[in-house]
């Protein structure tokens, strides 16, 4: 039902921060400042939200007076997992707030479990699913022996937490047993030093990412890591921007010391030419292949998240091949300056869509 008037379109910005200081917005450099702006420029009154998980009902209160919501909030964050945010999150959806991402649309597109459901499109790459740490722990040390090396994955995580790489030491013709001596370089600490541990004492290990992940992944390792990666920027099924980085996470010294030094990480438009077929293929095969398998309608994908591409294998060309190595859907900050006004108009439409079906009581 259509209101007789046109309200502004309340839109609130969400973000772990400290509840006793609401005028603090996130920091300036994540390049939110800018998208306030945009969002003004439209028409719309952004209220800034910071969250904590004892004011959640507070904060569930505060959202209900708003006709969207713009979501910042890593998987786990000092030492905070989302467990409490996602159901005030999918209640107030659930009222006719916009949200995004939606927790819904995270735990399908913003889990490391795409990667593995999405294995066979072109961005694909031998991968493993395991449902739970039991899984893992019967099913892992005969994956590691056919591969020697893996890189494990917690389904849900940031910032290299819960990501390792797992190779087997001396594996000689020893079968697959939890008793094999392996090392492992944990993402979240790419300048310590591998450990080498017995297997099974990793796999217990794990038992403690398995608790919140609830799943874990594996997947084969890419030969040219020290190359770094593409970070591609999407609004909807739209790409808005890119980014080149050179994480060191699974690096070990002697291969960080071959690449030698790198440059910052750049970040530019969609129309960057060397990123000209990555976008192609990602907004006319691989995007709209991910969405059915994943069921998901382009509007409801998030109005800003990313999938990172490792290189893959060149082709005989001589072209570069892309490997999916996770999606972000939480909390992407910061993002290209390029993509301001992209976010801003996705927000405000999807926002006004909402309103023309739940309007805010005046």
């Amino acid at each position: 039902m259509a209101t007789t008037h046109d309200p502004s379109p309340r839109i609130a910005i969400l973000w772990r921060g400290d509840r006793g200081d609401v005028a603090a917005a996130p920091r300036s450099d994540r390049q939110l400042e800018p998208l306030f702006a945009a969002l003004a420029r439209g028409g719309a009154t952004v209220v800034l939200t910071p969250y904590a998980d004892d004011a959640a009902d507070e904060v569930r209160e505060e959202l209900l007076d708003c006709d969207g919501v713009l979501v910042w909030v890593n998987p786990i964050q000092d030492g905070a997992t989302r467990e409490t945010l996602d159901p005030v999150l999918g209640d107030v959806a659930s009222r006719g707030v916009y949200v995004s991402a939606h927790p819904d649309v995270v735990a399908r597109l913003g889990t490391k479990e795409v990667v593995h459901r999405t294995r066979a499109l072109g961005w694909g790459s031998d991968s493993h699913l395991y449902g739970s740490v039991r899984e893992l722990a019967v099913d892992f040390p005969a994956r590691l022996a056919a591969h020697g090396r893996l890189v494990l994955k917690q389904a849900r995580g940031n910032g290299g937490l819960g990501v390792w790489l797992v190779e087997r030491v001396g594996a000689g013709d020893a079968g697959p047993d939890a008793g094999t001596l392996v090392r492992v370089l944990e993402a979240r600490s790419p300048d310590a030093a591998a450990e080498e541990m017995d297997l099974a004492a990793f796999l217990a290990r794990c038992e403690e990412y398995g608790a919140w992940s609830g799943t874990l992944i594996d997947q084969v390792y890419q030969e040219r890591l020290a190359e770094g990666m593409v970070r591609c920027y999407l609004t909807h099924d739209q790409v808005v921007g890119f980014a080149r980085q050179y994480p060191k996470g699974l690096l070990d010294p002697e291969a960080r010391a071959r690449r030698g030094a790198v440059p910052p990480t750049a970040m530019a438009g969609p129309e960057l030419a060397g990123f000209r077929a990555l976008r192609e293929r990602c907004e006319t095969e691989w995007v709209p292949a991910m969405t059915a398998i994943l069921g998901l309608e382009r509007e409801a994908l998030p109005v800003i998240w990313d999938a990172d591409f490792l290189f893959g294998p060149p082709t005989p060309e001589g072209e570069d091949t892309y490997v999916l190595c996770e999606i972000n859907a939480s909390a992407v900050w910061p993002f290209p300056a390029a993509a301001v006004e992209a976010v801003a108009r996705a927000a405000l439409a999807r926002t006004r869509d909402a309103m023309a079906i739940r309007p805010r009581a005046h």
